[in-house]
């Protein structure tokens, strides 16, 4: 299966900072590792040396990144690579990508990853735009961008059951029906970050009865809408 993988770098200058290439390149080994035949289009090379690397720059701006994908280079890419599937690191750019398959006469099927939504809830339920991605009022023209692209995806992939819930309520608001084309993909385990418990050696001195205080005490959660199945959004935009 040829696989091509379209990485938005937001961090060129420091790439252990930005998240979507440590994924990346933390995914394409695993799949080059099932057989899968990757090529990775992004600013920078990930991944290892099974991995193709197709360069592509860098968007000056975070809303040139959602808004402005560029569908020539789209175009070209997919003739160059003929994938059977793209993956979106960008969610926003799946709509031009369906554009760009269908100018380039191909079929692939469209998984987008929704690595940040541009969104949130209050416990009350509200939908809250990101002020992050609000500059000049662009915030609802992003949200909106954000859901046309889980509508061109085959296949929407979040990181947590939280996102799940959140996502398919902005999405049932907007019209979009995810359906069975939701799927909870957790981030895989970075060896750099994550250590092996039995790797971890244990601490020095020991508990006594004495030591124990209010400060090291724990006690449950309060219900939040960040504990899934607690918790469902009323149909309100903020």
């Amino acid at each position: 299966m040829r696989l091509l993988y379209l990485l938005n770098i937001s961090n060129p200058g420091r790439l252990s900072a930005d998240s979507g290439f440590t994924f990346a390149g933390l995914l394409t080994p695993a799949l080059a590792d099932a057989g899968v035949d990757v090529t990775v289009a992004a600013p920078a090379p990930a991944g290892d040396e099974r991995v193709a690397f197709a360069p592509t720059a860098s968007p000056s701006t975070k809303y040139r990144a959602r808004l402005d994908p560029g569908l020539d280079e789209l175009v070209a890419l997919v003739r160059q690579v003929r994938p059977e599937v793209v993956v979106a690191n960008q969610i926003e750019a799946a709509p031009a990508i369906r554009a760009a398959l269908l100018e380039a006469g191909t079929d692939a099927r469209i998984a987008g990853y929704c690595h940040y939504l541009p969104f949130s809830f209050t416990d009350d339920g509200d939908l809250n735009l990101d002020p992050s991605l609000d500059d000049g009022g662009l915030g609802r023209p992003v949200l909106l961008t954000f859901a046309a692209g889980l509508a061109a995806c085959d296949r929407v992939l979040v990181h947590s059951a939280t996102a799940a819930s959140w996502t398919t309520a902005a999405a049932d608001r907007m019209g979009v029906e995810l359906a069975e084309k939701l799927h909870v993909v957790p981030a895989p385990r970075d060896e750099r970050l994550v250590r092996d418990p039995a790797d971890v050696p244990p601490p020095d001195g020991r508990v006594t009865a004495s030591t124990t205080t209010a400060s090291t005490r724990t006690t449950a959660p309060p219900t939040s809408p960040r504990s899934p199945g607690t918790w469902s959004p009323r149909r309100r935009w903020s």
